[in-house]
């Protein structure tokens, strides 16, 4: 089959899937979905079953690499996948957000979906491995750090997570902020912790994060983190704060000094005792060579 024929035949099969439904079908919740027969394992089932599809496809005829131009299909099953609002979907849609030969677009929805139907600790849990994805500077993930941000704020503004689930939350958004994939999403993560994070906006975490972006070729985002950096440095040393007394888990600053291993201190302390002993040891013989 050609790539044009291939392409009518999705169109075709795409308006006789939106014909099975009423018109406003995808403006419903949860009982709507269920109503036109779509459960949770068929749904799964129709994904994966037309996965394999396309992956074939797109194997068959590179650079094709979208899934066969299937988009609006995997779409529509995640967006009944969220409305069911079912967290045994958790698992599968982690599968997919993390899948490295999936399109971003498909990915990032997966993503969105877990972050909505998730509660908060389980979200905090899966940004944490989010952030850790950056094939393309981690842009795939910007609509899901917003949506992950909402979330906890919204927690954390009904004062609806404990204290350890808060300071579990910073702590992710702090360790990200320490080596940043692009300056759109540090930027909103910024906001966020300025508002949110008690110290952040006069900290010496903050400064880093400016400084990563300064000196660029992009003039907008230069002059956002040039203000960041003013607002920061307007506080002099002494009254900057180091977050790490409160996240003892975050990494060390660029200027740091290294910290010297165990075993160079434990070589440094062994070798002041000897000398100590020698020294004592020399002292002796010298008294003793004089009362003679």
């Amino acid at each position: 089959m050609t790539s044009h024929a291939h392409r009518v035949c999705n169109l075709i099969r795409l308006l006789l899937i939106a014909l099975m439904f009423p018109w406003g079908g995808l403006c419903g919740g949860r009982e709507e979905v269920l109503a036109n027969g779509w459960t949770l394992d068929l749904l799964i089932e129709r994904f994966n079953q037309r996965e394999k599809v396309v992956i074939a496809y797109d194997l068959a005829h590179p650079p094709s690499k979208n899934w066969g131009g299937d988009g609006p299909y995997f779409g529509m099953l995640l967006n009944f996948i969220e409305k069911l609002d079912d967290r045994d979907a958790l698992p599968f849609l982690e599968e997919k957000s993390f899948m490295t030969n999936a399109p971003s677009f498909i990915r990032t929805r997966a993503a969105e979906v877990y972050v909505s139907i998730a509660e908060v600790e389980e979200s905090i849990a899966f940004m944490r491995k989010a952030f850790g994805v950056n094939d393309d500077k981690g842009f795939w993930r910007f609509s899901v750090s917003r949506q992950f941000l909402a979330k906890i704020g919204a927690a954390f503004d009904a004062d609806e997570t404990s204290d350890a689930i808060k300071q579990r939350a910073l702590l992710i958004l702090l360790e990200y902020m320490q080596a940043p994939a692009n300056p759109s999403e540090a930027s909103k993560i910024d906001e966020f912790l300025a508002q949110k994070c008690d110290g952040y906006h006069q900290s010496w975490q903050r400064m880093d994060v400016a400084q990563r972006f300064l000196g660029g070729e992009n003039e907008k985002v230069e002059k956002h983190y040039r203000l960041i950096h003013e607002s920061v440095t307007q506080f002099p040393p002494e009254q900057r704060i180091d977050l790490r007394k409160r996240f003892p888990d975050l990494p060390p600053l660029p200027d740091d000094v290294p910290a010297r291993s165990p075993v160079k201190v434990a070589i440094a302390v062994g070798t002041g005792i000897v000398a100590v002993v020698v020294a004592w040891l020399a002292l002796r013989r010298k008294k003793a060579h004089e009362a003679a």
